[in-house]
């Protein structure tokens, strides 16, 4: 199976975190990196950033969902 980019969240204006589905050693992952642009070409992806496998993809959802409960009940 081909890598798959299924969203890009801006982190500055030259990068951002790009959330892919990724095929390595014969298993599928989520695989969330940096990728960077330079002004010229595409956004290229740097070796900053984290697999997930999918398997534990549910755990991390809930871990994020929580910081978010968490950081809207902080006043700011």
């Amino acid at each position: 199976m081909p890598d798959r980019i299924v969203g890009e969240i801006p982190k500055s204006a030259r990068e951002s975190i790009r959330v892919s589905l990724r095929e390595k050693g014969g298993t599928l992952g989520c695989d969330l990196r940096v990728a960077v642009t330079t002004g010229h070409g595409p956004m290229r992806e740097t070796p900053k950033g984290i697999r997930i496998p999918l398997a534990r993809l549910a755990d991390v959802i809930e871990a994020l969902q929580e910081v978010q409960r968490l950081a809207g009940s902080i006043d700011q």
